[in-house]
């Protein structure tokens, strides 16, 4: 009997193998060699899916930000949002758990590939720019719904939340998992202080 080969899950086993290797490993070790070895694959297998490595990596960014994606969906659904309602999405893009940590282990290894592979510099802005219109989406819900202040652009608002996000981010890899939600609370009340309105 003929085995019958999904591609779309090969291509995607292949990328969270990728997303592994970069994350336990770093850049240097995600070679296509390494990379079929960890998948049970041949180099010729790999070329099959992937035109090159910068594809590889594409895709492991792209795995990097689907769960985040899958979850935004069920924020747009009223044209009421509040802080309680945001604050758990917000946690959940912050390295907490085990998945966001690999999550941002990669985006972290990729952004410094990035600065030396022009096509993944292209790719690095095209999610900086998504994140930013996405934070300023919620940032107009949160203004509308008057939870928070709507006397800072909601532009320039919603790009400071991404950038030091990011920053929060890269900071608390370097922290253990226990000691990251202590320090996530502080900054998030000192954040709610800032943004809320003034009674």
């Amino acid at each position: 009997m003929v085995k019958i080969v999904d591609h779309e899950e090969r291509r995607r086993d292949i990328v969270q193998v990728t997303a592994q290797i970069i994350s336990k490993e770093g850049m240097s070790a995600a070679t296509t060699r390494h990379i079929a070895k960890m998948a049970q694959s041949s180099l010729g297998m790999l070329t099959h899916y992937f035109i090159n490595k910068d594809e590889i990596v594409t895709g492991a960014l792209n795995w990097c930000d689907e769960r985040f994606i899958s979850q935004l969906g069920t924020m747009y659904d009223d044209d009421f949002l509040s802080l309680d309602d945001f604050i758990p999405l917000f946690k959940s893009l912050l390295p907490l758990d085990e998945i966001s940590d690999t999550e941002w282990r990669v985006r972290v290894n990729l952004l410094t590939h990035s600065l030396t592979h022009a096509k993944l510099v292209k790719v690095r802005k095209e999610k900086v720019e998504f994140a930013y219109a996405e934070s300023q989406r919620f940032v107009q819900k949160l203004q509308r719904s008057g939870e928070v202040r709507d006397d800072i652009d909601d532009v320039v608002l919603s790009r400071m939340i991404v950038d030091l996000t990011f920053g929060l981010c890269i900071n608390l890899l370097t922290f253990s998992m226990a000691e990251r939600a202590s320090l996530v609370e502080k900054k998030i009340e000192l954040m709610l202080s800032m943004l809320k309105p003034e009674c």
